[in-house]
């Protein structure tokens, strides 16, 4: 897991207004078993074989029976790196750096666009 460096902990919204739109983006749900909290799974990228997801956790902070949805709280956004066996052969570690830093460019970006949505339509 690679941790990104956002403004979205902490960050409030509704679920039903949420869910349309990072669903829209390809994002599904994943919810552990307590009901309480789950994330939001997303492919970023997807290039020879490796798979990288944003994961955006969040949890039910209120429900509220005369609410259209649950409020919701975001946790600290990261990064998954998924790859079949054979391309984890070690490469040069600069080579490894630069990926590992282009992939978190385009992970916290792709955090701020969802932000942006937030701030914009809630």
């Amino acid at each position: 897991m690679i941790s990104l460096d956002t403004n979205m902990p902490g960050k409030q919204g509704f679920f039903g207004k949420l869910k349309p739109h990072l669903k829209e983006l390809g994002f599904t749900i994943d919810r552990n078993k307590d009901g309480h909290h789950a994330y939001f799974n997303g492919l970023l990228t997807s290039q020879g074989g490796k798979k990288l997801y944003l994961r955006l956790p969040f949890q039910v902070i209120q429900k509220e029976s005369d609410q259209p949805s649950d409020q919701i709280e975001f946790g600290a956004p990261v990064l998954i790196n998924q790859a079949p066996l054979s391309n984890l052969i070690p490469t040069q570690k600069s080579q490894q750096q630069q990926e590992e830093h282009n992939w978190k460019r385009a992970g916290e970006q792709a955090v701020q666009q969802i932000l942006n949505h937030i701030d914009n339509n809630l």
